[in-house]
């Protein structure tokens, strides 16, 4: 669904839901200003449309036992469409990278990763990484503090 083609109800049910899924629709409605039933129909077509992605919980990565987190910047040894594809379906199926993009610059791909401890980071990068003949180098970034977490999308009126 493109942005023009949410009216002004649309998209402030979008704003509302990415502060709170758990709102009850009665109050969602009488935020919105129109009535339970036509939001309910609102969200099925946000749904539907693709609009809404999906709906999870966020789970601090600490509270189950994964206090480290890193990026990791990598740089492919080709920048060939069947190299980074290849890259990015087995970080795809790697429980510890939790985000991953193709990205532009000086590196490939950037990877968001989760570990339980240095150790275990260190084995993993070396599986994922350091004995990958894809790979031509990569850099770690360790989270100290984590700054501002996954945030809203603005909604622009």
């Amino acid at each position: 669904m493109r942005n023009d083609a949410l009216d002004p109800f649309d998209l402030k049910l979008l704003e509302l839901m990415q502060q709170d899924t758990q709102r009850p629709m009665a109050a969602v409605a009488e935020a919105v200003g129109l009535s339970v039933p036509a939001c309910y129909r609102r969200m099925r077509r946000l749904r539907a449309s693709g609009a809404i992605a999906r709906e999870v919980a966020i789970v601090r990565p600490r509270t189950l036992g994964w206090p480290l987190s890193m990026l990791v910047m990598v740089t492919l040894e080709r920048e060939d469409a069947r190299t980074t594809q290849e890259m990015m379906a087995i970080l795809r199926a790697e429980p510890e990278v939790i985000e991953a993009w193709n990205v532009t610059g000086d590196f490939d791909i950037a990877v968001r990763m989760i570990a339980r401890d240095m150790e275990s980071y260190d084995d993993t990068v070396v599986r994922l990484f350091s004995a990958n003949p894809r790979v031509r180098a990569f850099q770690t970034l360790v989270v100290i503090r984590e700054l501002k977490q996954l945030s809203p999308i603005p909604v622009a009126n």
